[in-house]
């Protein structure tokens, strides 16, 4: 994608530093404003499921989406998650003042490789409490360990989505507790995210090559906390006798909340360059954040029917918090965007084929939590999109050489971005502060999820 050669003319001797000093301390990586367990799920339970049994199933993987869920069941779990995305994200030019000039309507065409490793074990009885406790522990790696943290904040003049791209480092620890009251189980977990800061000195020439440099980098890391209750509603409500209604004793419901994370970076700079900036030199700043997940409540009832089981979920996600991030963000705080809180509604279903056979699915409806339809610069989009996913678990009840019951997952999920007009605005463009081109944006995602687990 190209433009007229007018449209960008160096005339700040600020803006060219800034260039330097980013070409100093970064590679070129992708990052996007979400992550794989919100976007997709979290291994095959998940995807295949469009996250509607999240808040039920049992694994490793419920430390993110509800830790209560580990106590569903006695068994522990080594669970390895191979995970794959396709993505073809578009957008469509309809004209304007001065439109780029586009080989295609494709802006992003890339896939995504996750491996994931969680791991889940029972500790009751190492304490003098009755109650079983679980502990757990998940790693995520895009790329397969290529791109561990990658990281970048961009404005693009073609557009960009807000999501799907690489995603970063993933870690999460946590625990649960069966029957803190009776049929009501526990849960806590924390992500953990980072935030990094850099310093550099430097002397440069007007071609940007650098001596007598000094760098210095500093990272810390930060913890996002998570909740979670399920409750047996017969257990809590009758004890040991059936009292519910309409034969709904296996009722169950969930509750959960994730607190907001994002990845942050800072870099503070003085450059000198001798007969343009002397000493003591130019001081520049930089503050910029990435991966952002938003706050979230939520709520889930699952109903089992003899081989059924069917689950219904509504979360809330709390996307206004976005805001304030972005107008102290450095790269995005000129493009005024504005955000809304959506509520994401889910249903599954699964069917327990035999003894070692389930079949599972799921549906998603999710609004996109961009209300704005430019963002100078920076030129988001984003849509409302359909969440599809398929899958099933076989059992091997003893596997071979392991001589213990290993789990079988695969899953399909395919998602749909509905079609949305915006327009792409920029400070360089000699229709400023009107728009140069308005493209219409939609979007096919494919992911493939597999998984084997070691039950003990």
């Amino acid at each position: 994608m190209t433009r007229k050669p007018h449209r960008f003319i160096p005339t700040n001797s600020s803006l060219y530093l800034t260039a330097v000093i980013i070409g100093a301390l970064s590679n070129p990586a992708l990052a996007g404003a979400g992550d794989a367990a919100s976007t997709y799920g979290l291994g095959p339970a998940n995807a295949g499921s469009a996250q509607a049994f999240s808040a039920f199933e049992p694994g490793a993987w419920a430390l993110y989406y509800n830790p209560a869920a580990m106590a569903r069941s006695p068994e522990g779990e080594l669970s390895v998650v191979l995970q794959h995305g396709d993505q073809e994200l578009r957008a469509k030019s309809l004209g304007g003042s001065d439109p780029l000039v586009r080989q295609n309507d494709i802006l992003s065409d890339t896939s995504s490789e996750l491996l994931l490793l969680g791991i889940k074990t029972r500790i009751g009885g190492a304490s003098e409490t009755a109650r079983p406790m679980y502990l757990g522990i998940n790693v995520g790696l895009d790329e397969y360990a290529s791109n561990i943290l990658p990281f970048q904040a961009n404005t693009a003049e073609e557009g960009q989505f807000m999501r799907y791209q690489s995603q970063p480092l993933y870690l999460a620890f946590g625990a649960a507790v069966r029957d803190i009251v009776r049929g009501v189980d526990a849960g806590f977990s924390a992500r953990l995210t980072l935030a990094a800061k850099a310093r550099l000195e430097a002397v440069s020439d007007l071609a940007g090559n650098t001596d007598s440099e000094q760098l210095s980098l500093e990272g810390s890391p930060g913890l996002s906390p998570a909740l979670g209750l399920n409750i047996r509603m017969s257990e809590l409500f009758c004890g040991s006798s059936p009292c519910m209604p309409f034969g709904l004793d296996r009722l169950e419901a969930a509750v959960f909340w994730r607190d907001a994370s994002d990845y942050e970076v800072s870099v503070d700079a003085n450059v000198v360059i001798p007969g343009v900036v002397p000493d003591p030199g130019l001081d520049l700043a930089l503050s910029t954040i990435d991966s952002f997940q938003p706050e979230v409540f939520g709520g889930s009832l699952l109903l089992p029917l003899g081989k059924f089981e069917l689950v219904a979920s509504l979360e809330q996600q709390k996307w206004s918090e976005l805001e304030s991030k972005f107008a102290g963000d450095s790269v995005r705080n000129q493009a005024d965007m504005q955000f809304v809180d959506v509520t994401v509604p889910r249903l599954g279903a699964s069917f327990r084929w035999s003894d070692q056979l389930r079949l599972f699915g799921g549906v998603a409806l999710e609004d996109s939590p961009l209300k704005s339809s430019r963002s100078q610069d920076v030129n988001f989009l984003d849509s409302d999109k359909m969440v599809l996913g398929v899958g099933g678990d076989y059992r091997l009840d003893s596997a071979p050489v392991i001589n213990a019951p290993v789990v079988l997952s695969l899953a399909y999920q395919y998602q749909k971005l509905d079609k949305r007009d915006f327009e792409l605005t920029s400070i360089n463009s000699p229709s400023d502060p009107a728009p140069y081109e308005t493209v219409r944006a939609d979007g096919d995602i494919q992911v493939i999820s597999l998984s084997a687990s070691v039950k003990f």
